[in-house]
């Protein structure tokens, strides 16, 4: 089994909404692609940071990278790279985000 964790940060809560928007829609984003086996979304919010982690379950590693680079998901991260509006750009540069991968272990 393969586990994916990538967690989005931001001490700037006025970026919230982007962070909130992510996490409600992050499972169903996973669902119907081939070897998913579930995934969780885990919140840590304190007065100076809000954390959200997705972690997804897959039978294989191959499985969470064709997830990863299915079109849509790149032409997502595309525009954020696009964006016109210096406004949207510096939201997004308020994010952090980290990813880790793990192989479960026998």
């Amino acid at each position: 089994m393969f586990i994916a964790q990538v967690t989005f940060s931001t001490k700037d809560f006025e970026v919230r909404s982007i962070l909130d928007n992510k996490a409600s829609h992050a499972k169903e984003d996973f669902e119907g692609f081939q070897g998913f086996r579930g995934a969780e979304v885990w919140k840590s919010e304190s007065k100076n940071k809000l954390e959200y982690a997705i972690v997804s379950k897959w039978d294989d590693k191959k499985d969470f990278q064709a997830w990863v680079s299915r079109p849509d998901h790149v032409e997502e991260h595309k525009s954020m790279n696009k964006e016109t509006e210096e406004q949207e750009k510096a939201k997004y540069q308020k994010i952090e985000k980290q990813i880790k991968k793990y192989e479960i272990v026998e």
